[in-house]
C-alpha cells in the first residue's frame, strides 16, 4: 500500500522506516531539501506540509492509500484535509484537526466546555489594542498556528505585545496572535491512544524546559514518570478524558500539555499526533504498545492491534526513562562523539545528532536549534540518574579550545530535583 508521510525530518524518520518495514511504499513531502526523509523514502517531493493544495496534488498523482504525520502539529490539519477530500481512512475529521492545530479554536473549545486554561485574548495590532489592558503582566505572546516554540515571547507588560506583534506573526499564516496571562508552572505532558471514544493514558511525563524567558517553552527533556504523578495523576487522566470528549476525538494518538502551579492544573495546548520527543521509539518499551504501527495501520484502513490497552494502567507503571533533548551553546564545533559511542553507554536506548564537526552554532531561539537527543532508561530512578550522569561524561560537544558547550537536563543527586546544566 502507498503511505504519504508529511514531513521528512528525524521526527518522522521512525514512521518512514516502520512503514517500509511493514511492506508499504512511502512517499514523503517536505520543503527542506536536506531532510533525511528524502533519502530513505521510496519517493519524495519538495513540497511544504503546510501547503494543503500542493500536498493534495501529490496525493492524487501518487494514488495513495493513506496519509499521516507524527512529531509535528500543523501537518495534522493537512492530513485531515487530504483524507476527507480523497475519502481516505482517517482518525481525525477536518473540524477536529482545525481545533487542535489552531490555538484560537482550541481556546474557544476549552472555554465552551469549562476546561481550565489561562486567561487570554486574541489580538490584532491596531484593532483591539485596548483589550490588552484586560491582562496584567507578565504575559506570553505566541502564534496561533505554529510549532516548535517559534515566535513565542515572555514579556513583563501586556502592552509590549504591540511591539512584538510583527515578530510573532512572522511564524503565522494569520494576522492574529494569542496573548496569554503567564502562569508560573511545572509542565506535564500526557500521551495516549483513543479507541472508539475510549481513552487510554499511556505516559505522564515532566516536560523540562529552559528556565529563562529568552528560551521560554523550549524543551530540554521528558522525564517518566512525572514527579506529579502521585498527587495529580488521577486528575490529569480525568481532564484528558474530558478534553477527548469535548473535541470529539474518536480514535488515534493524543498528546496534551498541562501547566501545574499554585492554582492547580491548567491546560496549555493539545495535539492529536504522536509526540515529538521520540515517543514512537520509547512507547513500546514503557507500555508494551506499538503506537507507531497502530497509527500506520489505522491511517491505511488496516486493523490496529490495541488489545494491550484494555488492561493498561498508567498509574501502576514504574518504568523510568528520560528523553534528553540537548542543545549546544554558541561555538564552532571541533569535537562530538560518534553516535555508536553514545549508544554503548549503559541504559541508552536510542540517539541521534542534528549537528556535526565544523558547524558554527548561534543563539538558541527555538526548538529547531536542538543538538540532538538520547533516550535513556533505568530500572529505578536512582539507576536512571546514574546512567544520565555517566552519559554526559561521554556526550560532550567541544570547541577548538576543548571547552564543552553542551546544555542538558540532569539531576541534583541529593534530592532528585531536575536541573539544567549549562
Amino acid at each position: 500500500m502507498k503511505l504519504l508521510m508529511l514531513g521528512g525530518s528525524k521526527a518522522q524518520l521512525a514512521g518512514i522506516t516502520k512503514a517500509k518495514e511493514l511492506g508499504h511504499e512511502v512517499i514523503v513531502c517536505d520543503y527542506l531539501e536536506q531532510s533525511i526523509g528524502h533519502k530513505i523514502a521510496d519517493k519524495s517531493y519538495l513540497v511544504s506540509t503546510f501547503d494543503m493544495e500542493a500536498v493534495l496534488k501529490v496525493a492524487k498523482a501518487e494514488n495513495i492509500n493513506g496519509v499521516m504525520t507524527l512529531g509535528t502539529d500543523q501537518p495534522v490539519l493537512t492530513s485531515a484535509y487530504v483524507s476527507e477530500l480523497l475519502k481516505l481512512p482517517t482518525m481525525l475529521n477536518y473540524n477536529t484537526a482545525l481545533c487542535v492545530t489552531n490555538k484560537i479554536h482550541m481556546k474557544k473549545t476549552f472555554n465552551e466546555h469549562n476546561i481550565n486554561t489561562v486567561d487570554y485574548i486574541v489580538y490584532r495590532k491596531g484593532y483591539n489594542d485596548a483589550a490588552l489592558e484586560e491582562l496584567k503582566g507578565p504575559i506570553v505572546v505566541k502564534p496561533v498556528d505554529s510549532q516548535g516554540q517559534r515566535g513565542i515571547f515572555l514579556l513583563d507588560e501586556s502592552n509590549l505585545a504591540i511591539d512584538y506583534y510583527n515578530q510573532v506573526i512572522e511564524y503565522s499564516r494569520t494576522d492574529e496572535i494569542l496573548v496569554e496571562q503567564y502562569y508560573p508552572h511545572d509542565e506535564v505532558t500526557i500521551s495516549g491512544w483513543v479507541v472508539n471514544d475510549i481513552t487510554t493514558v499511556l505516559t505522564i511525563s515532566d516536560r523540562v524546559t529552559f528556565d529563562n524567558k529568552e528560551q521560554i517553552g523550549i524543551c530540554l527533556s521528558h522525564e517518566i514518570p512525572s514527579i506529579h504523578m502521585d498527587r495529580y495523576g488521577k486528575e490529569l487522566i480525568d481532564i484528558t478524558k474530558k478534553i477527548v470528549k469535548a473535541f470529539e476525538i474518536h480514535n488515534g494518538p493524543i498528546y496534551f500539555q498541562f501547566l501545574i502551579g499554585a492554582k492547580g492544573i491548567m491546560v496549555n495546548e493539545i495535539a492529536c499526533r504522536i509526540g515529538g520527543a521520540f515517543e514512537a521509539s520509547f512507547m513500546p518499551v514503557v507500555t508494551g504498545f506499538d503506537i507507531l504501527t497502530a497509527q500506520i495501520n489505522k491511517e491505511l484502513g488496516l486493523i490496529a492491534d490495541t488489545d494491550i490497552l484494555k488492561n493498561f494502567q498508567v498509574l501502576n507503571n514504574d518504568i523510568h526513562l528520560s528523553v534528553q533533548l540537548f542543545f549546544v551553546k554558541s561555538c564552532k564545533i571541533a569535537y562530538i562523539p560518534k553516535e555508536k559511542t553514545v549508544l554503548s553507554c549503559e541504559g541508552v536506548l536510542e540517539c541521534g545528532f542534528n549537528i556535526k564537526i565544523g558547524d558554527e552554532l548561534g543563539k538558541i531561539e527555538n526548538a529547531t536549534a536542538r543538538g540532538g537527543y538520547v533516550i535513556v532508561t533505568g530500572k529505578t530512578r536512582e539507576k536512571l540518574i546514574k546512567n544520565i550522569d555517566e552519559l554526559y561524561k561521554v556526550l560532550v560537544v567541544k570547541d577548538i579550545d576543548g571547552n564543552n558547550h553542551i546544555i542538558h537536563t540532569n539531576y541534583n543527586k541529593n534530592n532528585y530535583v531536575r536541573k539544567i546544566i549549562t
